[in-house]
């Protein structure tokens, strides 16, 4: 092995050892391999420190010579993808695949053998003559890169040429944009001997490279304490690893602060999809003065390596629709079908469109697609042409055994997000019992947008819904003006408004739905009269309060009293409670306005005086029982 890794190193080039086989030999393998590499970054989903594989972005900006993944029990692509690219050239990676079979996995495998220095090792095929077969390759020496580069030099010498402008680095990992970044804040201070740059991004070690390059030139601070502490007129701002920052996060950073330049990677493994990078771009573009730099040339390993190429086939990370003819919108088909019933170039085509159209599209989706066999796609297509698709998951009904544990807050079921959602957070045991269908995406080929794709999309979905006796479909995203309105105009109604910001959008998430049976129907136009009003009284234009409110309402405030939710999940519901059977009458004395203006729960236990949320809460929880309890007396 230290012979291949002195040939790797000279070619700088990566190998990659899949692992394919029954958990015992699996087991022995990854034992064999710490003992062997008692150093390298080794993560797994059932580890609960910080080598647990859902910590995988923590590692996102470091340099690895060797990383093991251990996905004996699933594989997670997103980390795959990531963790692939910290490996530096001459460096190995080792991924323990599940014993269970799977699509997915076998596409790992299938993709694999069209690469050189990516071997697949089996009982029957050990690891000392994998080495053995890939010594015999004697891979050629490589240059060693010089830094900067000329894709580097280039951005470096114009991003110090313009010092107003607001400077974009993409580029995908590898290729040096922090590195890049780094070596212009040291020439722009060496410039213009102003003031130290600030830089910031998702967390120190995220840009531990631009702070390397860059010296005593900048100064990292977190972005949040840049937006509370910092005045906008004193800082002159960098900003790494621009796709692992939430999007409203980044959006306030750019309009508060004079921005010099962005890096981000678009791999769609950060949080985020390559949708991300198309409209922040666009967004950005009119808010500033800027100029994009591409970086091409990898820096990390050399244009050589394989790994990389192998990772873009084989989770489709570089999808995009097949170029054909404009499509004529004269009268589309529609397919229903399951992700692995598709051929390689219709999976590339739902895979770019899904790609480009959302914030939240990564590697793991392609296995969820694949593998889930509650994950199905409804397919928009002219003369072959895919010109839209929804993504749309079975969910529901669960057993009446879980229901009272899911709705008590004790217990989550992956995959039952509707369902769960409601019967939680308006403690609506009924959304439990009902067959749902909830739409995942839609996404519509650019050149047919504004034509009534997605609508059409919608309405073949629903038909076929309701022939199947499905009780409710609907969706949770993020709420922005132009997409609520989208759901609305297609009747699907707004039933939960959350209160915290969505990651991704920067926008509150909303979940709509529509009823396709008589009692979904009459239930759901229920929690839409309550979600409007909680959204009036919450913007303080709520005139009128419906006696329809009061069933959700009291079910609510009753899950608050015995501790089932929040009090913020709760506030407006005692406020409906209260103005149809007033607390003060009742013998419970609230504190003044407690009722009256939505706020935090740490904004509430400051404004009333509490010593801390906790008491805060459990003193509100005693009033709210002693509430009902006087009520039903």
């Amino acid at each position: 092995m230290q012979e291949l890794l002195s040939k790797l190193k000279t070619a700088q080039r990566r190998a990659v050892f899949l692992f394919n086989g029954p958990s015992e030999w699996l087991r022995a393998q990854q034992q064999a391999l710490t003992g062997q590499f008692p150093g390298m970054l080794h993560l797994a989903e059932h580890h609960d420190d910080h080598s647990a594989m859902h910590r995988y972005r923590d590692y996102l900006g470091t340099s690895q010579s060797a990383v093991l993944l251990d996905f004996s029990s699933q594989i997670h692509a997103d980390a795959l993808a990531a963790l692939s690219g910290t490996v530096i050239g001459g460096g190995v990676l080792f991924v323990l695949l599940p014993a269970a079979d799977s699509t997915f996995r076998q596409r790992l495998l299938k993709t694999s053998t069209s690469f050189d220095f990516i071997e697949t090792l089996t009982p029957a095929f050990s690891l000392d003559q994998a080495v053995a077969k890939l010594l015999r390759k004697d891979p050629a020496p490589a240059a060693q890169p010089q830094l900067p580069n000329t894709d580097q030099a280039a951005a470096i010498e114009t991003m110090v040429k313009l010092p107003g402008t607001c400077h974009l680095l993409l580029a995908d990992r590898g290729r040096g944009k922090s590195t890049a970044l780094g070596l212009a804040c040291r020439a722009f201070v060496q410039a213009y001997q102003g003031r130290k740059l600030i830089v910031t991004g998702p967390r120190p070690v995220a840009v531990a490279t631009l702070l390397e390059h860059a010296g005593e030139s900048v100064q990292f601070v977190a972005w949040d304490r840049l937006l509370g502490h910092y005045d906008p007129s004193t800082v002159r701002l960098v900003i790494d690893e621009a796709a692992a920052l939430p999007m409203h996060i980044l959006k306030q950073l750019t309009t508060t602060f004079s921005v010099w330049a962005i890096a981000t990677t678009v791999d769609g493994y950060e949080g985020c999809g390559r949708g991300f990078a198309v409209r922040f771009v666009e967004w950005l573009g009119e808010q500033k003065v800027c100029k994009a730099h591409q970086l091409t040339e990898p820096v990390r390993w050399s244009a050589e390596d394989t790994c990389e190429a192998w990772l873009n086939q084989a989770l489709l990370m570089k999808s995009s629709i097949s170029q054909k003819q404009k499509p004529a919108l004269a009268k589309p088909a529609f397919q229903s079908c399951h992700a692995s019933q598709l051929s390689e170039q219709q999976l590339h085509d739902v895979m770019g469109l899904l790609l480009d159209a959302h914030y939240q599209s990564s590697p793991n989706d392609l296995r969820l697609l694949l593998d889930n066999d509650d994950q199905r796609l409804l397919l928009c297509l002219e003369q072959g042409q895919l010109l839209g698709v929804i993504w749309y998951v079975l969910e529901g009904p669960i057993d009446d055994d879980l229901h009272t544990d899911i709705m008590q807050g004790q217990r989550r079921l992956p995959g039952q997000i509707l369902p769960q959602a409601l019967s939680f957070y308006l403690q609506q045991p009924a959304a439990l019992s009902w067959r749902w269908w909830r739409i995942t995406r839609i996404a519509v080929d650019p050149d047919a947008r504004r034509a009534g794709i997605g609508s059409q999309l919608l309405n073949e979905l629903m038909q076929n819904a309701a022939a199947d006796g499905v009780a409710a479909m609907g969706s949770s995203f993020g709420a922005s003006g132009d997409v609520l309105k989208f759901w609305l105009s297609n009747n699907y109604q707004l039933v939960r408004m959350g209160r915290r910001l969505n990651m991704a959008s920067g926008y509150p998430n909303a979940l709509m739905a529509t009823g396709l049976i008589p009692e979904a129907k009459l239930h759901i136009q229920q929690w839409e009269r309550y979600c409007q009003s909680e959204v009036a009284w919450q913007q303080q234009r709520l005139e009128t309060l419906p006696r329809s409110l009061w069933g959700t309402a009291e079910a609510v405030l009753r899950g608050f009293a015995y501790g089932n939710l929040p009090f913020t999940e709760a506030q407006f519901a005692w406020f409906v409670c209260n103005r149809m059977h007033s607390a003060q009458q009742l013998g419970v004395t609230l504190p003044a306005q407690l009722l009256e203006k939505a706020a935090t729960t740490a904004e509430l236990a400051q404004r009333f005086g509490y010593s801390d949320q906790l008491s805060m809460q459990q003193q509100l929880r005693q009033m709210a029982r002693h509430y009902l309890e006087q009520l039903y007396r």
